[in-house]
């Protein structure tokens, strides 16, 4: 009797079937409420996708409560709370603008006062007699003495305007920060599975039809021995290091997401082969150097790659399918780099390798 051995596809659906089955056993296990958010949390823990998050979470030891999960969830998923950070963010703007609008009042009401005296003085001048000294060096040195009091309430208010304007600057920058990482993987510092689809959605949500663009997805084989305890943190360097090669091999005009699966979905903004081959073949060398030869018994770390084109896809989801059927054909052809493209003629579907090892 043959036995069939399951696809990769549906290995890696069961992966996510008993990490969610996990995610939800162990919250009950620990008598905390499954919300969205501690379930997308334990998820991530579990999963290992965040190598950091899993490692804090490990430190909690196993009294862990649910203060301890709203700490770590809103550190690692800033997109649950983005209400009540906009919301305070907009606060703590509100005080500092009713703050500098103060200062400038009072700045505004001080040369008022110092105008009404110099005016004040300048009457006082013209009923002088030429002869009278002594008044006139009195008049002069009440000016000096007023002068020098507006010069330095002028230099607080520039201070305390310069200041307001720096907070309310800061403040801008935790929000961008803030929307950064609600499309941000951390560990590879890549675009994150919302940013990923958000970037889909724009390419294909436009008035026009989407330019010729190449969706590379990239998947990371034997990666999970690295979920060992002892292997985190060098996942998570690893990881690191595979972020920083993806971003220095694609261009300004591309965009590179981790995918958790473990996976990484490139778009470029071409449909050149030589350019999609050139991605393809520096991810592939960049993932033997990263996870080869670093330490005795290390599991060998392969990419394998699939690639389609907005040509061959009308929808996203469409692209994203060719690109996930070249991938299970390369996952079949050992080290090739599968294009998918659907026939001139009866519609049939062809891959054909971009390159073999």
């Amino acid at each position: 009797m043959a036995v069939v051995s399951p696809s990769p596809k549906h290995i890696a659906q069961q992966i996510r079937r008993d990490v969610y089955y996990n995610a939800f056993a162990t919250l009950e296990r620990m008598q905390i409420d499954a919300s969205p958010v501690n379930y997308e949390l334990m998820c991530e823990i579990i999963s290992g996708n965040n190598p950091e998050l899993r490692e804090k979470f490990a430190r909690l030891g196993r009294d862990v409560t649910e203060e301890d999960l709203d700490v770590l969830a809103r550190m690692y998923l800033p997109h649950h709370f983005g209400q009540s950070v906009v919301d305070e963010s907009a606060n703590r703007i509100h005080s500092e603008l009713s703050t500098l609008k103060e200062s400038l009042q009072s700045g505004q009401n001080s040369l008022s006062s110092y105008s009404s005296m110099l005016g004040q003085a300048s009457g006082n001048f013209s009923s002088i007699d030429p002869g009278d000294t002594q008044r006139i060096q009195s008049e002069l040195q009440a000016i000096r003495a007023a002068t020098e009091i507006q010069r330095s309430k002028s230099d607080e208010m520039l201070e305390s305007v310069s200041t307001h304007i720096s907070a309310v600057t800061a403040i801008t920058g935790d929000l961008d920060g803030f929307e950064r990482a609600k499309f941000t993987h951390a560990a590879t510092n890549l675009a994150n599975r919302r940013g990923f689809n958000r970037k889909l959605a724009e390419l294909y949500g436009g008035e026009r039809y989407p330019d010729g663009a190449s969706l590379i997805l990239c998947n990371l084989l034997a990666l999970e021995p690295f979920e060992k305890k002892e292997l985190i943190k060098l996942k998570e360097a690893i990881l690191q290091r595979l972020g920083s090669v993806v971003s220095q091999t694609i261009h300004a005009t591309d965009f590179a997401a981790w995918l958790d699966r473990p996976q990484i979905g490139i778009l470029l903004a071409t449909t050149s082969e030589a350019e999609v081959q050139r991605v393809a073949e520096h991810i592939r060398m960049s993932c033997l150097r990263a996870f080869n030869g670093q330490r005795p018994g290390m599991p060998a770390v392969t990419a394998r790659f699939g690639c389609s084109t907005t040509y061959d896809a009308d929808t996203a989801a469409s692209l994203f399918a060719n690109a996930e059927k070249a991938l299970e054909t390369a996952a079949e052809r050992a080290g090739e780099a599968v294009f998918f493209a659907e026939g001139q003629a009866g519609g049939q579907r062809k891959d054909w390798s971009l390159y073999r090892r």
